[in-house]
C-alpha cells in the first residue's frame, strides 16, 4: 500500500533523493516512511537493472494489479496517493464504456471526486483532456 507512483515514476534520481530523505530522519522517520523506504529501495534497485515505471495510465493501468511491460512495470491506478481502491475500481469499469471524452465525463461516469480528479491531473493522466462535454465552436 505505500507504493507511490508520484516518486517512483520520476525516475531513478527522485527515488534515490527521497531514500536519502527518509535516511536522514533517522529513528525519527514515521513508520510510513520506514514502509516506504523499503519500497524504495526495490524500485531504485530496477533502475539499476534496467527496468522502468510507467506512469500510471487511466486507460492502461489495472486499478489493483502492476502490468508487465516489456522493459517495465505499469502500476495500477490506486498506486496514486490519495486514489482509493473503490475509485480506482470505477475508474477501471467505466472506462469499458469508451474513454473519457472529458474530466466532466470521467467525474460523471466514474463517480469519482473533485479530489480524485486533482489528484489524476497532478499525476498527468488527464492531460489534453477537455474540462465539460462542450464543443466550443469558434
Amino acid at each position: 500500500d505505500q507504493f507511490d507512483a508520484d516518486i517512483i515514476s520520476k525516475g531513478e534520481n527522485a527515488v534515490k533523493d527521497k531514500i536519502s530523505e527518509i535516511e536522514k530522519q533517522g529513528n525519527d522517520a514515521s513508520q510510513k516512511d520506514k514502509e516506504l523506504l523499503t519500497i524504495l529501495e526495490i524500485a531504485y534497485e530496477m533502475y539499476k537493472r534496467g527496468f522502468k515505471f510507467y506512469n500510471v495510465d487511466i486507460y492502461k493501468s489495472d486499478a489493483v494489479k502492476f502490468l508487465i511491460r516489456d522493459d517495465g512495470l505499469l502500476p495500477p491506478l490506486n498506486s496514486l496517493q490519495g486514489l482509493g481502491v473503490n475509485a480506482a475500481k470505477n475508474i477501471a469499469r467505466a472506462r469499458e464504456d469508451g474513454e473519457y471524452i472529458s474530466i466532466e465525463d470521467l467525474r460523471t461516469r466514474a463517480k469519482v471526486s473533485k479530489t480524485v480528479v486533482e489528484i489524476l491531473k497532478n499525476h498527468g493522466c488527464l492531460k489534453g483532456m477537455p474540462e465539460t462535454n462542450q464543443l466550443t465552436l469558434f
